[in-house]
């Protein structure tokens, strides 16, 4: 990852995550605007705005804008493809890529949650890899936590997204697979 890249990320766990693991590598910002699960794909890229030409003024050369699907009525795909296209029509000086968890950044997490969970005393132990993919992840996390932990976004996971192999969280993720590609090209 030579080239300087920005990342617009909509929420404090995912900031706290992303930061966590590339704050040497990339300048990320949380955005200011609306990233609920109703919001439209040109409304998320509108309100991306003043943090792409931010991250301009930090010589980013490309920028990813991170938002997690969350429970859309809209295909996952089809989501990805209109951001895309909403960014396009900004016509923005630098090349902006949408990416999306699918369905929340804790599936992320999840892709390499048998590794996690012997290296994490708060998770229940010896679990088994499985596909998270679409599922809603803070809800499958939170099934594993070990009782008497509960979960939170700010402090459990920066440390989960910090532990997880990445070769192998890619494996288990499509849209994990698909962000790690953005940050190698």
């Amino acid at each position: 990852m030579s080239k300087k890249y920005g990342i617009i990320v909509d929420g404090p766990g995912d900031f706290a995550s992303l930061r966590t693991r590339y704050k040497n590598k990339c300048k990320i910002l949380k955005t200011d605007g609306p990233r609920g699960h109703t919001v439209s794909p040109i409304r998320i890229a509108g309100s991306s705005i003043k943090q792409c030409k931010i991250l301009e003024a930090f010589k980013c050369t490309k920028i990813i804008v991170l938002i997690d699907f969350e429970s859309r009525r809209s295909n996952y795909h089809k989501f990805i493809d209109d951001l895309k296209q909403a960014f396009l029509a900004l016509d923005l000086s630098l090349k902006v890529e949408p990416c999306s968890p699918n369905t929340m950044i804790e599936n992320w997490y999840l892709a390499d949650i048998e590794q996690l969970s012997k290296k994490k005393a708060f998770l229940r132990s010896k679990i088994k890899q499985k596909k998270y993919e679409g599922k809603h992840g803070k809800k499958e996390l939170k099934k594993l936590m070990r009782r008497g932990d509960s979960y939170s976004e700010t402090r459990h996971g920066p440390q989960l997204f910090l532990a997880i192999r990445l070769s192998v969280a890619r494996n288990n993720s499509r849209s994990f697979n698909h962000f790690l590609n953005l940050l190698a090209s």
